[in-house]
């Protein structure tokens, strides 16, 4: 019996060393250099361009910091005609967060959790903006409290490639209950990623009036996609 605690005990050591050596240790190198201000557009051609707050108050918005944190992160509305776009992007630089921690802040948690409905979804679409090919995006439709329909489309950019959805659950919950509830996704990132769970990432959604679909089909909505491609969307642009 005490053969095996001390075999137990030295195992539990072993993966704890483990553990700590890629967590703390791990030297990966940054593949986004540039800035988020910059990759998304501060202004384009024919189009109305304006910051949003994440949060009404400084107040607010450290707590969203401390929620999300992130190491950079961009809000911005595009209007033309009767088409309107937000563009948020979050990125973290490599050590800073768990990969479902980052993939959890998605409209399927964050916004169901805040009280809007999910209507419809879809995994990993395909898309084209003229020759250049989409990495696989989400969607999703989203009822808000107010009644008003908002369809997402999103990425999460893990190492530069499109990290799964069809696995995380619609409501998953922040704090200790929620850990409990994406356990087994965190055993399946283990398994196909390995020990060191906190990559480069980067989370790209944009919410707009009109489905991806309507997007990918109208020329001034293809034209600012087409500038959105820093972040790492299309299949032909890394991120530099």
């Amino acid at each position: 019996m005490r053969l095996l605690l001390i075999i137990g005990s030295v195992l539990i050591l072993a993966v704890t060393a483990v553990v700590v050596k890629v967590e703390l240790f791990s030297d990966q190198p940054r593949a986004f250099s540039g800035k988020l201000e910059d990759a998304v557009p501060r202004s384009l051609a024919g189009w109305q361009v304006k910051d949003l707050p994440l949060a009404e108050s400084s107040a607010a918005l450290a707590h969203v910091q401390g929620v999300l944190n992130y190491d950079q992160v961009v809000q911005r509305l595009f209007v033309k005609d009767d088409i309107q776009i937000i563009v948020y992007v979050a990125y973290w630089e490599p050590g800073r967060i768990s990969l479902v921690d980052a993939g959890s802040h998605n409209p399927d948690s964050c916004w169901v959790n805040s009280g809007c409905q999910r209507a419809e979804r879809a995994f990993a679409q395909p898309g084209k903006v003229g020759v250049r090919t989409l990495h696989p995006y989400e969607w999703g439709e989203y009822v808000a409290p107010s009644g008003m329909r908002i369809q997402a489309m999103f990425w999460h950019m893990v190492n530069g490639e499109p990290n799964r959805y069809e696995d995380q659950q619609v409501g998953w919950r922040a704090g200790i209950a929620g850990r409990i509830e994406r356990a087994e996704l965190v055993l399946k990132d283990i398994r196909e990623r390995g020990l060191n769970q906190r990559a480069e990432q980067m989370f790209i959604r944009l919410s707009s009036n009109k489905r991806p679909t309507d997007l990918l089909a109208n020329p001034d909505a293809r034209w600012l996609l087409g500038q959105l491609g820093a972040l790492g969307i299309f299949t032909d642009q890394k991120w530099q």
